[in-house]
């Protein structure tokens, strides 16, 4: 069999396999050489590498608005402790200077104050201190002027028994301590009563002082002490003229001594 070529003879179509040339033969082949960074970059070659610039970072405030707040808490709390301890010490200190008051059978310098005394009298019987806390009660009490049915004074408090302004048969007590008049305590009704009634200004209470002062010598009492002074109409009496009380008391013995409203003795009992 005669051999028969892959195309038939001027057929110039591509060969699926080209034939090498002359020169392709002669030189030898090459690795393929990869293109420069400028060449890549189209023929732009930077002269430096940029600078590195760190990316940013997010500030996150939760922790730091925690911390904020746990701290302004903390001075709020020790502020509020502050405040607590000192307000606490005030009440202390009061009570303290209130129990020794209480406990000093004699004025101090609050109750001189209050009642505007400047004589340092000791107990309510001496110097001005009748007449001022007389003048207190009045302030204090309603009525143009206050109606007493009777007054009780010791050393360092006193009470005063007071007509209703408005319901003549209605009594209170008020009461004097530490600088001040508390509030009033009701007594039973005593139609009776309002006949027996008298003003501060229907006594002589710097005669008063003066007859507590001579009070030991006039009643005899042995070491004895004023204990109280009462003040108050004489319901024994048909005129029921006021009168002054005042009450010694010793260790051997006790009396009173009964005085009309400027202080002058009529009788020790």
């Amino acid at each position: 069999m005669s051999y028969q070529p892959p195309f038939p003879p001027g057929d110039n179509r591509p060969r699926s396999t080209p034939i090498p040339s002359d020169a392709f033969i002669a030189a030898p082949m090459q690795e393929p050489v990869p293109p420069t960074v400028g060449a890549f970059l189209g023929g732009q070659v930077p002269t430096q590498p940029p600078a590195f610039v760190a990316p940013r970072r997010r500030r996150h405030w939760g922790p730091t608005i925690v911390t904020l707040f746990i701290v302004g808490a903390v001075v709020v709390g020790v502020g509020a402790a502050v405040i607590g301890v000192m307000r606490a010490k005030e009440s202390v200190d009061t009570a303290i200077q209130q129990s020794n008051e209480l406990s000093d059978p004699n004025l101090s310098n609050n109750d001189r104050t209050a009642l505007g005394l400047t004589g340092n009298e000791q107990t309510m019987f001496q110097g001005g201190a009748p007449g001022a806390l007389a003048a207190a009660f009045d302030t204090a009490i309603p009525g143009e002027p206050t109606m007493f049915l009777d007054m009780l004074l010791y050393p360092d408090y006193a009470f005063a028994t007071a007509q209703n302004s408005t319901l003549p048969d209605h009594f209170d007590e008020y009461g004097w301590r530490t600088g001040r008049i508390g509030s009033p305590s009701p007594k039973q009704n005593d139609a009776e009563a309002a006949n027996a009634v008298f003003s501060i200004d229907q006594v002589n209470w710097a005669g008063l002082s003066s007859l507590v002062a001579d009070a030991v010598n006039v009643a005899n009492v042995e070491q004895g002490a004023v204990t109280h002074v009462s003040v108050g109409r004489n319901t024994f009496s048909p005129d029921l003229a006021v009168v002054i009380r005042v009450y010694v008391s010793g260790p051997r013995s006790s009396a009173y001594i009964e005085a009309d409203a400027n202080g002058t003795v009529i009788a020790v009992h």
